[in-house]
């Protein structure tokens, strides 16, 4: 049951993407892996050392000019640039023109816009409004530089297209690729009906070795080396604006937006996709694990379901990795967490129904046997109900109702039944006050062990004041008895104490907890030959109480059935 509510739970978390920052983070490790930058992508970063060189920034359009002219002479195959001019340039309206005619001369220069959002709506994202460039320059091609930032600030995601008062505008790295490939291939990008895709990243910040714009410029960079390329230009100077993030393949360190862009590309032109494992798919496997966790730790000790679920997450972690390995995302966590969950829960479960058996079994069967037996097949489980014994040093004592059968004959069979219920609860009390192990009630008469099953210090003291308490307790008793039937009742009590088998005895459908041998009969013979409120101990016994307090009278030799000696026989005063 308690299972079933927790499947139905991470059900509702599955469906929710409750744990949507920590499959972020595994995203980012399991997915995302270096490789080697193309040599075909270069990117001119506009760096400190240009600034330093070239003077403070914004520079005037025409520096962008000349190196375009000087890519466009180098035969570079496409150039895109992600500095945005959307204000008139501040030496006049002559410097805006000057960049056209170079972008307009080249014909493979893409030059940005940026959307600004102020909602999300289903489908194409829409903007509000867009930084585009001046009037001058709006002729060229044009492409969004919109990154998608994530509520913990990293990028993982690239958008694919935005639309403006009714004209789509597609990504930098898209326009560049395109330019490059010759032909559009939005159809080969998996991506969701908001233009949105997963952005395989090739490197960290600076992977792609940035070339300095001061360089391009000036010509240490001949324009020969840009034939048959790639170029992205953009800020590479943190002082100048804020144009870095985080991704998914480095979230310690930031990376500048141009070299974002050169990500994307590379991703465009090696055809390296990631998509969506249909939703379909994704519950099956969720469904499949975490019904087979619940079936099996229900089923299974917890030994075996700590095994088990070993297996599982280790099965579950192969087949990520299969399906990673196919291109496909998939949420990664809510089936092992369950199933890590149900572990525990199950175990919880078994813990509980145990600890339930358990207290069933000491009510049920302590009404029958010694709570310490019941201790010790509990503790021993099925090795604690095999036949078989051991031995131990243990004092035995034997208490008879005397004078028990006269009685019977004089008062009704209720009242004998009453009497005796009371006699016995009397005994099994004063046996477990002080220690020992009620082994059997034989009709008037109890057996009682000291010693066993657990380790007692001074075992035959123990028993010794056992007898002494319910010789003086079932005085009051007796006294009760006598005064309504006439009959005097009391109990003879036998105590030895020696070696003896102690185990279970018996068939394998019917056993006692038990102990044999001689120190057992020699008790039964002392008890049977005590009287009516006398407790006899054996030589062995004696020497156990040396020592004690408790005093002693000797009643010298006593010839025993069984036995070829006489016992020498004490009796506690």
């Amino acid at each position: 049951m308690f299972l079933a509510v927790l499947w139905v739970v991470f059900a509702a978390f599955y469906a929710l993407s409750v744990f949507e920052q920590a499959e972020n983070y595994m995203y980012d490790r399991f997915y995302q892996s270096v490789s080697p930058v193309d040599s075909r992508i270069v990117v001119i970063g506009i760096d400190d050392a240009s600034i330093a060189r070239l003077g403070q920034w914004p520079w005037p359009r025409t520096m962008m000019a000349d190196v375009i002219n000087k890519l466009a002479e180098g035969g570079a195959a496409a150039v895109g640039i992600d500095v945005l001019y959307d204000t008139p340039g501040a030496r006049g309206p002559e410097e805006d023109e000057y960049l056209a005619s170079a972008v307009e001369r080249s014909g493979h220069t893409i030059l940005p816009v940026y959307g600004l959002f102020r909602r999300r709506t289903a489908g194409t994202m829409i903007a509000d409004e867009l930084a585009a460039p001046v009037e001058a320059l709006r002729a060229a091609n044009l492409a969004h530089v919109n990154g998608l930032t994530e509520s913990d600030g990293v990028i993982r995601l690239g958008l694919l297209e935005l639309s403006y008062e009714g004209r789509s505008y597609r990504s930098l790295a898209y326009e560049t690729a395109k330019l490059f490939r010759g032909a559009d291939f939005e159809d080969e990008i998996p991506h969701d009906a908001a233009g949105r895709y997963y952005v395989k990243y090739t490197g960290r910040s600076n992977w792609y070795r940035p070339l300095s714009f001061a360089d391009v410029y000036e010509g240490i960079v001949p324009p020969q080396y840009f034939h048959g390329k790639m170029v992205l230009i953009g800020l590479y100077a943190q002082g100048v604006a804020k144009d870095w993030h985080f991704t998914s393949i480095d979230g310690e360190r930031p990376t500048y937006g141009i070299e974002i862009h050169a990500n994307m590309l590379q991703q465009f032109i090696s055809g390296d996709y990631l998509r969506d494992l249909p939703k379909e798919a994704g519950w099956g496997i969720f469904a499949l694990f975490s019904v087979a966790a619940a079936v099996m730790f229900v089923r299974l000790k917890p030994k075996w379901g700590l095994c088990t679920l070993i297996i599982l997450i280790a099965a579950y972690g192969g087949l990520m990795y299969l399906i990673a390995g196919r291109g496909y995302v998939t949420p990664m966590l809510y089936a092992p967490i369950y199933c890590s969950a149900s572990y525990f829960v199950a175990l919880a479960g078994h813990y509980a129904d145990t600890r339930l058996k358990e207290a069933r079994i000491r009510s049920t069967f302590g009404k029958y046997m010694a709570p310490s037996v019941i201790k010790k097949i509990l503790d021993e489980g099925e090795k604690g109900l095999k036949l078989g014994g051991t031995r131990r040093r243990v004092t035995v004592l034997f208490a008879d109702i005397r004078g028990f059968t006269p009685l019977s004959e004089a008062a009704p069979p209720e009242e004998v039944v009453h009497i005796l219920n009371d006699y016995l609860d009397l005994v099994a009390s004063c046996i477990h006050r002080y220690g020992g192990t009620l082994d059997k009630f034989i009709g008037d008469a109890a057996m009682a062990i000291w010693g066993a099953p657990y380790d007692m210090e001074d075992h035959t003291v123990a028993a010794a004041r056992a007898a002494m308490a319910m010789r003086e307790e079932g005085a009051a008793l007796a006294e009760n008895i006598k005064a309504k039937y006439g009959r005097e009742v009391n109990f003879g009590i036998g105590i030895n104490s020696g070696d003896a088998i102690i185990g279970n005895i018996g068939a394998n459908f019917r056993m006692d907890y038990t102990a044999i041998g001689d120190a057992v009969n020699t008790a039964a013979r002392l008890e049977s030959n005590a009287k009516p409120g006398q407790v006899l101990v054996s030589q062995t016994a004696a020497v156990g109480l040396s020592g004690s307090g408790i005093r002693l009278n000797s009643l010298g030799g006593l010839k025993v059935k069984g036995k070829t000696e006489e016992l020498q026989v004490y009796e506690i005063l």
